[in-house]
């Protein structure tokens, strides 16, 4: 898990950004290249869903396909997810408003 730089809102939250791949999906690279566009205003987790950790944390929000990404807060609270897509910036920027 490579974690990304972390910047606190306006509130104080800490919000967390959760990106689930797998090698041999098509539009992984994409959702790759859009976290990185975005990773100055999250902490970013990167999560292989064909390893361990990865398919246990993939299974706790319900994730059974890639790419997918879930945000939350620092308490694990779901903010906004994406899954089996790659969202746009202006699509994760209505979830954090």
């Amino acid at each position: 898990m490579a974690l990304g730089a972390a910047q606190e809102q306006s509130e104080g939250i800490i919000m967390i950004l959760k990106l689930f791949t797998q090698q041999a999906c098509p539009k992984c690279p994409a959702a790759k290249q859009l976290v990185k566009q975005i990773e100055n205003k999250f902490q970013v987790e990167n999560y292989d869903i064909k390893t361990e950790e990865g398919l246990a944390e993939a299974l706790s929000y319900d994730i059974m396909s890639t790419p997918s990404i879930v945000i939350t807060d620092h308490d694990n609270n779901v903010i906004g997810e994406w899954k089996s897509i790659v969202p746009t910036i202006d699509d994760i920027n209505k979830v954090l408003k």
